[in-house]
């Protein structure tokens, strides 16, 4: 019976090691990879819109105009088709009625008065919309001549704020 009792706890021990060790395994795995997993994050978008409350334009004094220059790139989109659908311009709740639409680009020309307090008119501005629909990207490009319509345009848009979208026509 000492023996028996001796042989158990032996037993015992030496399963308990082993199931140890295997834990121990477990617990400090390291996987591997054989070839490669290729994990694309992709995120696009079904419409345009871009949304902000402000703009900020730049003059490239190297390009040798007086063009000041609003450029933003924003997440794709999805199967923009301008040949095949009918599309809508809408800016800041007005519907731009003479939007160029091509198979992958929009561009639109944007005329705005300003006026003073007496209801003189102080600048005409025309700013220049393009919106560029690529594979990885889209671009929203916007174009004014000269300090003093990029003045005021920014002034307007941080009143206002933009409220930029390309909506599909269903339907017609």
């Amino acid at each position: 019976m000492k023996w028996t009792s001796w042989l158990i706890c032996f037993v015992l021990i030496f399963l308990g090691g082993f199931c140890g060790i295997d834990l121990y395994r477990k617990v400090t795995a390291e996987s591997y990879i054989r070839g490669s997993i290729n994990i694309e994050n992709r995120f696009t978008m079904e419409s345009f819109n871009y949304c902000s409350t402000s703009v900020i334009f730049y003059h490239d004094i190297y390009d040798g105009t007086t063009n000041y220059t609003f450029e933003i790139d924003l997440k794709p989109v999805e199967d923009f088709n301008g040949q095949k659908n009918k599309y809508q311009v809408v800016l800041n709740g007005y519907i731009m009625t003479d939007a160029i639409i091509n198979a992958g680009s929009v561009f639109t020309q944007l005329y705005m008065d300003f006026y003073d307090i007496s209801g003189n008119i102080v600048c005409n501005s025309k700013l220049d919309i393009s919106i560029k629909f690529f594979s990885n990207k889209t671009t929203l490009t916007m174009v004014t001549a000269g300090h003093i319509n990029a003045g005021y345009l920014e002034q307007y848009f941080d009143d206002n704020g933009i409220r930029l979208f390309v909506n599909e026509l269903k339907g017609i």
